[in-house]
């Protein structure tokens, strides 16, 4: 490794490494505060937040009298979204590095998917934790949303009511998280929703995978879509003027610091834009009952079509 290669990993592995303070009580880590970017490219009012927002005398914890396993699961799993998103953000700076100085500005794909899935899956994470956190601790919400933001659906069967799970928009979920948990109906126009959105119909692309479309990733494409997830927590706490998700400036910190380090690439299937002509092309297809006229395996004859 060359010294500037050296160099511009180092660089980028110190995003995730904090800053300490040093004082009259000894060496610590601040929190990292709300970032300019917030303000000046999204117009977010960031100005409510203070350090410790989420200290253990903050009117915004609370403690459990009861010994109520359920509640023990809820808790054990808020750091969860956080955990999740950290991960797609170092997987993001690993793909950075791998990367840097190749000739070759296109490959297949290797980590930008993998990227996007985990932090959606961070996102969602975050709806299921929290929806069954304020389905736990707030009596008052009404039993149509709990069974919406809990993706059950209840039937009576032979005099017995019996749940089963149907599934329901993640967003559209977060949205009544918001109404319902937060008192805030946030508008589905704002630039920031419209984002998220866009981010999710990349990762559907890739999950429910897109076979006439063949998605590509590119870098500043998944910074952007990284960036968009975060901002949907973000975007809501400006307007009620508290942190809907502990430590959220943290993961934005990071990749604000990410993305002037992001280089040109491109992940793509391997076949995306060739010029393809099925006829005679040999392919997988280990099915049964195949049209055998139409698609022969190689042990059966080939008639060229237009031959007699």
């Amino acid at each position: 490794m060359d010294y500037e290669r050296e160099e511009f990993v180092a660089k980028v592995l110190d995003v995730f490494e904090p800053n300490s303070v040093v004082d009259n009580e000894g060496e610590h880590f601040p929190e990292r505060p709300p970032g300019e970017r917030l303000t000046t490219v999204f117009g977010l009012d960031t100005s409510y937040w203070r350090p410790f927002e989420y200290g253990s005398s903050s009117e915004l914890m609370r403690r459990c009298t009861e010994n109520d396993p359920e509640i023990g699961a809820i808790i054990q799993s808020q750091q969860v979204p956080h955990e999740l998103m950290e991960g797609a953000l170092r997987l993001f700076a690993d793909s950075i590095i791998a990367y840097h100085g190749k000739r070759e500005r296109k490959s297949t794909y290797r980590f930008y998917p993998a990227v996007l899935m985990a932090a959606w899956a961070a996102f969602e994470a975050f709806v299921r934790i929290y929806s069954e956190l304020l389905v736990k601790t707030v009596p008052a919400v009404p039993r149509a949303v709990q069974l919406v933001l809990l993706e059950k659906e209840e039937r009576v069967l032979k005099g017995t009511i019996q749940a089963q799970r149907r599934m329901q928009p993640s967003l559209e979920r977060y949205w009544l998280l918001l109404k319902f948990g937060f008192g805030l109906e946030y508008s589905r126009g704002e630039r920031i929703w419209q984002m998220a959105e866009e981010a999710m119909r990349k990762r559907h692309a890739l999950v429910h995978y897109e076979v006439r479309d063949l998605p590509s990733v590119t870098a500043t494409e998944l910074c952007d879509h990284l960036e968009a997830i975060i901002l949907l927590f973000i975007g809501p706490s400006a307007r009620i003027g508290k942190s809907i998700m502990p430590g959220q400036f943290e993961l934005f910190g990071v990749i604000d610091d990410l993305r002037p380090l992001v280089e040109k690439f491109e992940e793509k299937p391997f076949h995306k834009g060739w010029d393809v002509r099925p006829t005679g092309i040999i392919f997988p297809c280990a099915f049964e009952n195949v049209d055998e006229e139409r698609y022969p395996n190689f042990h059966q004859p080939y008639k060229r079509p237009g031959s007699l």
